[in-house]
């Protein structure tokens, strides 16, 4: 999103100067001659970032500066001065200027400083976020599972280091982006910008422009100069989500920054040097993309210097419960309803299911049963019915913390089977990744009675 600046001074030469040069940049520039005029606008839109004139012909600069802090005691105001004296931009300071520019100033000079405002307002919104990141438990990467300790061992790893790559593994729904931000806020580059860009979601020829940034005239919409992501994560984190999916063309300019730390922009001709550490995650084979040449075997080695690997929740099955919990406890605030808890039978239900949408599918169905349930327990009624009709039973009947299936209230004998012999079907289909000849295979079945397994459950694709 552009930046938004006003730039009021009553000279038409500096108005169109600033405009230009800024407006090259990729910021939104408006620029005004007098104060009413700016007040006008700036009382019904606001900005981000206001350039005023410390004298003009209608009003004076400081007692502007007052009335826009009363209107957003956060707006950025940078005073600027033909008079250069040091009285001036103290009393500009302490009336709550970022800073001031004593003319006759270089347009370098204001593009440092606008610079500088916007890299210094990305951290202070960064740095509050993982303050309420720290503050509140939800965002922690729970679970007592061995798998979920040594991950959180792993993230530490990580963070100690400063520009080593880190690849994050792992299926849809594990939290990879969570664990991307802990290396971030833990690493020396914690008090630098965290930006993140999923591949899968942007059109190669945008994502190219989004990660690289493009020079004014690069192609036909290119109406003005842009960072990219690249730029603007200058000594801080760039999170590549779905690297897996990065078209070949981008894999080459982005093997180049790993290799040589700079890039050019998309119609640029000179080299932008970065400081940047590189955190990318996939739920794909990366090993397949390289054999079937769609991922170059050099840009993995580059990314895959330091690999995390996210569990599944079907393989932490003892952490079900804690996460439930911990979701109802966020939600029953968020609602403002009065529930304590959980049912034994629900308890069982969701520790019975497989979430082949991992933690984020749990997070969901909890979320829907808070808001559902009337009662002070969450009841089977408020879960999801495919839930309860794909829970499998199996694992967790016979284990010493539960009671026996046949021991809950409307027991019925065929309808376990049914949803045992369902979970097995899909788990193996999950894992051959839906090559039946192979499933047929591991589960000890003819193709043909394989088909009707498929059928029966309703788990044939399209």
């Amino acid at each position: 999103m552009a930046i938004d600046i006003l730039v009021v001074d009553d000279e038409e030469m500096i108005r169109w100067t600033l405009k230009e040069a800024l407006e090259s940049e990729g910021y939104n520039v408006r620029a005004f001659e007098n104060g009413r005029d700016f007040l006008a606008y700036f009382n019904e839109h606001g900005s981000d970032i206001i350039l005023l004139d410390v004298r003009l012909p209608d009003s004076n600069g400081l007692d502007l500066l007052l009335e826009v802090t009363r209107v957003d005691p956060d707006a950025i105001v940078v005073i600027m001065t033909a008079y250069g004296d040091v009285e001036t931009a103290v009393n500009a300071m302490k009336r709550g200027a970022f800073d001031y520019l004593a003319k006759p100033y270089s347009l370098e000079e204001v593009s440092l400083l606008i610079n500088k405002i916007v890299q210094a307002n990305l951290l202070k919104s960064q740095l509050h976020h993982y303050q309420e990141m720290l503050e509140n438990k939800f965002s922690r990467i729970l679970g007592e599972n061995q798998k979920m300790k040594q991950l959180r061992e792993h993230i530490g790893m990580a963070a100690r280091t400063d520009r080593t790559t880190v690849l994050i593994r792992g299926e849809s729904g594990t939290g990879k982006e969570l664990v991307a931000r802990q290396i971030h806020f833990q690493s020396a580059r914690a008090d630098k910008p965290f930006i993140d860009v999923n591949a899968a979601a942007v059109s190669s020829t945008l994502l190219e422009s989004e990660l690289f940034g493009h020079e004014k005239g690069a192609f036909t919409d290119a109406q003005k100069q842009k960072k990219g992501l690249f730029e603007l994560a200058n000594g801080g984190t760039l999170f590549l989500d779905e690297i897996g999916d990065l078209d070949p063309s981008l894999q080459v300019k982005l093997l180049r920054v790993l290799q040589e730390r700079k890039f050019r922009r998309v119609g640029g001709t000179s080299d932008i040097h970065v400081d940047v550490r590189i955190i990318s995650a996939t739920n794909a084979d990366l090993e397949k993309a390289i054999e079937d040449g769609r991922l170059r075997q050099d840009l993995f080695y580059r990314l895959n210097v330091f690999t995390v690997n996210l569990p599944p929740l079907r393989e932490r099955r003892d952490d079900i419960l804690l996460l439930a919990k911990n979701f109802l406890e966020e939600f029953r605030k968020e609602f403002s309803k009065d529930i304590s808890g959980f049912r034994d039978d629900t308890l069982r239900i969701l520790e019975g299911y497989s979430y082949p949408g991992n933690v984020r599918e749990l997070r969901n169905i909890i979320e829907r049963a808070t808001l559902l349930e009337t009662g002070n327990l969450i009841r089977p009624a408020s879960l999801p019915d495919e839930l309860k009709k794909s829970s499998d039973l199996g694992y967790v009947a016979f284990s010493q913390e539960t009671a026996k299936p046949w021991q809950s209230t409307g027991f019925n004998f065929k309808d376990y089977i049914d949803s045992v012999e369902k979970q097995i079907v899909t788990e193996v289909m999950h894992e051959v990744e839906g090559k039946k000849s192979r499933a047929a295979e591991v589960l000890g079945l003819t193709r043909f009675a394989l088909r009707h397994q498929l059928k029966k459950h309703n788990l044939e694709s399209d």
